[in-house]
């Protein structure tokens, strides 16, 4: 009897302690948020979360779909949420959701009785074939070199040719080219049939190649990109946003951009001085003395430089040798943009010692007499850009100004430049003599 009552009072201490022990297991209050959450929403799991889908619209913002929760993220129809944004969307059963944000993945599931088996798998998406390379089309057409300026090249997917030159222009290779291919400031395109048996090369242009375009010698490449196939003449290269110009917010980015533009040049003339003053001293007498004989000059240089370059280049590249010189060509270009500054310094300077005399002012230093002549020989563009600002209704009166503002920089541009040059000859000739 003593033992039978023992084992029953031991089996009673084991039934209360497993009780308690059992309850633990889900947290106090678990089955109210579970009934308030399968009350207000549809669960569905996702692979590394779960969805939460409103049964009825929400008060606070009735366009909510869905609320899903990952890890440690909830995000309402997709885009990432604070608690704050959350309370603005859900109102009060944002509670609700941020109580089930608290708890881990686990107890998350366990709650909601959702069994991880059950998500939904993304199928994989099969394997893409290997791409077959493209069949090479028989070319049963053949002709000689293709050369053209100011125009555009193509060589069809069945033909056959020898050299392609083009100039201006773009070169549209879709066949195969037994000799070379070389653009001047244009475009090169090579399609995937393109088969070019020796060199490439692109001298101020852009080149678009097709992968499975082949290339027997060298790519060559000289300078930025430049498409001057879209200055031909008789085609007229601006677009619908040309009239943007004739706007007030038109007139008024203008005038900007030409305060920004005397900004730099001013900045440039006080570097030229800085560096070379006695030249600059030297160019602006010589623009003085002789102005209609360096602005002939200047206009004849200015007439042949594109044409001197263009044969320039066609020379080097046709012979071959002289490719590797083609690198030197930005160097060259650079070097008379330079000399064009040095000229537009001399004669700003000039002017600025004329404003300065006529105004009875004290001399000034060559910086602020540069500035000042700067000012002087742009003072009509200005003009006409401030008048510029008034739209269609003072566009009448803007154009003329402009006009004869641009012509009064062309001059002093080429004044300048034609300095230069007459004093580079005079050297020359000084020296041989």
């Amino acid at each position: 009897m003593i033992m039978r009552g023992m084992a029953l009072v031991a089996a009673v201490v084991l039934i209360g302690a497993e009780g308690p022990a059992s309850a633990q297991t889900r947290a106090p209050g678990s089955d109210a948020l579970r009934q308030q959450i399968e009350r207000r929403f549809d669960v569905l799991p996702l692979h590394n979360g779960l969805a939460l889908h409103p049964k009825s619209p929400m008060r606070a913002d009735r366009s909510v779909r869905s609320i899903e929760l990952t890890d440690h993220t909830i995000a309402v129809d997709g885009t990432p949420v604070t608690g704050v944004e959350l309370r603005d969307k859900l109102g009060d059963d944002a509670d609700l959701v941020l109580r089930l944000s608290y708890l881990e993945p686990d107890a998350r599931r366990a709650l909601l009785e959702m069994d991880s088996t059950a998500m939904p798998q993304t199928p994989e998406a099969p394997p893409e074939p290997p791409r077959a390379p493209p069949s090479t089309p028989r070319r049963s057409r053949h002709s000689d070199d293709r050369v053209r300026i100011g125009g555009s090249v193509t060589v069809d997917a069945d033909e056959s040719v020898g050299d392609v030159v083009v100039i201006g222009g773009s070169a549209h290779i879709h066949g195969e080219v037994k000799g070379d291919v070389m653009v001047v400031g244009g475009l090169v395109e090579l399609g995937p049939h393109a088969d070019v048996r020796n060199d490439v090369t692109v001298v101020g242009g852009t080149l678009r190649r097709d992968p499975n375009a082949r290339i027997g010698g060298r790519l060559n490449e000289v300078g930025p990109g430049l498409n001057l196939h879209g200055l031909r003449v008789g085609r007229f290269p601006f677009g619908p946003a040309t009239l943007f110009w004739g706007t007030m917010w038109g007139g008024l980015f203008a005038f900007i951009s030409t305060v920004i533009r005397i900004a730099i040049l001013c900045i440039l003339a006080s570097l030229v001085l800085l560096v070379g003053h006695d030249y600059v001293e030297r160019i602006s007498t010589r623009a003085a003395a002789e102005p209609v004989k360096a602005g002939l000059v200047g206009v004849l240089a200015q007439l042949l430089f594109l044409p001197l370059l263009i044969v320039t280049i066609v020379v080097l590249v046709v012979t071959i040798i002289g490719i590797p010189f083609l690198a030197l060509v930005p160097f060259v270009v650079l070097g008379l943009v330079v000399l064009l500054i040095v000229g537009f310094t001399a004669v700003a300077y000039h002017v600025g010692r004329l404003v300065s005399a006529r105004l009875g002012s004290a001399p000034l230093n060559p910086y602020l007499t540069a500035i000042v002549g700067i000012l002087a020989v742009l003072t009509p563009v200005l003009l006409g850009r401030i008048l510029g600002i008034g739209g269609p209704l003072l566009l009448p009166l803007a154009l003329p100004v402009l006009l004869i503002g641009f012509l009064a920089e062309y001059l002093a541009w080429t004044v300048g430049f034609g300095a230069v040059a007459l004093n580079q000859f005079d050297k020359k000739g000084s020296a041989a003599s």
